[in-house]
């Protein structure tokens, strides 16, 4: 996925279409491990708060970001 900015349109989108674009299964609004990343944790942040918005009530944001799983796992 592209950023932030391309998230809610991809979370509207029919599940064809959404697999046919990213080609992955599109989440449901019930999943419970659907998380949120970015480099330094702000952008993850606003996807998350996007994604909730728009009823996807299991979406985290990992509040580490890359930065610290890499640090820790890389």
């Amino acid at each position: 996925m592209a950023g932030v900015s391309e998230l809610e349109s991809a979370l509207q989108m029919e599940p064809a279409a959404f697999k046919a674009l990213y080609s992955a299964e599109k989440p449901e609004p019930e999943d419970e491990n659907l998380v949120f990343f970015c480099q330094m944790g702000k952008r993850g942040f606003q996807a998350t708060q996007l994604a909730q918005g728009l009823g996807y009530t299991g979406a985290r944001n990992y509040t580490g970001a890359y930065r610290e799983w890499f640090e820790k796992e890389g």
